[in-house]
């Protein structure tokens, strides 16, 4: 019997050797563990101090900003946000009647063409989908001329129409794909037992396709009001000066400091940034689990 404790080594190696490799073999993996999460850590710091700061900024009075840039917001004030909200609420329901309207008509009918292409057979339905996924390979941008000609055809240039209509087109794609495949991944003998009692294929769709489908459905209206909210390009483009969206609204935001003459007011300003950011941030608040649920199933399912 060995004493405990005493290493087993091949004849002539070193001794030593076995220990010094199974401590490299353990120390290695979680000083690159270490490494990783420290980056991770300096990266979420570095994110979080962009929007901790223009918090802090917006609960002080510009005056003081401009006296001492990175003192702390004590006592904080909402001045700012009385003026930001007054000067940009007129632009937030607007963009949240497009968010709306958008969301609205995309589910409305990528649900109904996801369906066909899940459970209905007709000539030419793989080709039609096939389609569906070349037109996702086209960039947004290459379309932004041949849009903005059709928009100025159809007359749908400066009223809020002109970003719907696009909107939901643009949309299409991308939904139609997700909510097929959460389709397909239903249970087939739910719909065959529908069918047999006598169930029309509307009423499949809205009683049990649908009523199944919350996650994936959550999903397709955050990705769309997450892009129609931020989008600056054709917003500018479709809209006149009285019909601006949020983002547009705070490109051109600036209000003056009177005590400086004309210099931008920045708590303002940041104020309007933060409150911009709430609607996004209420909706992915609300939407989170089905969000998960949603990437994680709809995306995967063959």
């Amino acid at each position: 019997m060995r004493a405990s404790g005493q290493q087993l080594t091949a004849p002539g190696a070193p001794k030593g050797r076995p220990m010094t490799r199974a401590l490299s073999s353990r120390i290695l993996p979680k000083i690159g563990t270490a490494v990783q999460y420290g980056l991770l850590i300096l990266l979420l710091c570095l994110t979080f101090f962009i929007v901790v700061l223009m918090v802090a900024l917006s609960l002080r009075p510009s005056v003081l900003i401009y006296v001492d840039f990175w003192a702390l917001p004590w006592p904080p004030t909402f001045v700012n946000y009385r003026e930001a909200v007054f000067d940009l609420i007129p632009s937030l329901l607007r963009t949240l009647i497009v968010c709306a309207s958008t969301i609205f008509g995309v589910l409305a009918i990528s649900c109904s063409a996801a369906y066909a292409f899940a459970r209905m057979r007709f000539p030419g339905r793989d080709a039609l989908f096939y389609i569906v996924l070349a037109v996702l390979m086209i960039p947004g941008i290459i379309l932004l001329t041949p849009h903005y000609i059709i928009a100025t055809d159809l007359g749908l240039r400066g009223s809020l129409w002109g970003l719907v209509v696009f909107y939901v087109a643009g949309g299409l794609p991308f939904a139609v794909f997700l909510i097929t495949t959460f389709f397909r991944g239903q249970p087939q003998e739910i719909f065959e037992a529908a069918r047999v009692d006598g169930a029309s294929p509307s009423q499949s769709l809205f009683h049990i396709a649908i009523p199944l489908s919350w996650p994936i459905l959550v999903t397709v209206a955050i990705f769309n009001f997450l892009s129609i909210y931020s989008d600056f390009i054709w917003p500018s483009l479709m809209l006149s000066q009285s019909q601006q969206t949020l983002i547009l609204a705070l490109e051109q935001y600036n209000p003056q400091v009177g005590e400086f003459g004309s210099r931008p007011d920045i708590g303002m300003q940041t104020a309007g940034y933060v409150f911009a950011t709430l609607p996004q941030l209420i909706v992915f608040g609300f939407g989170m689990k089905f969000f998960i649920q949603g990437v994680t199933s709809g995306a995967v399912k063959a």
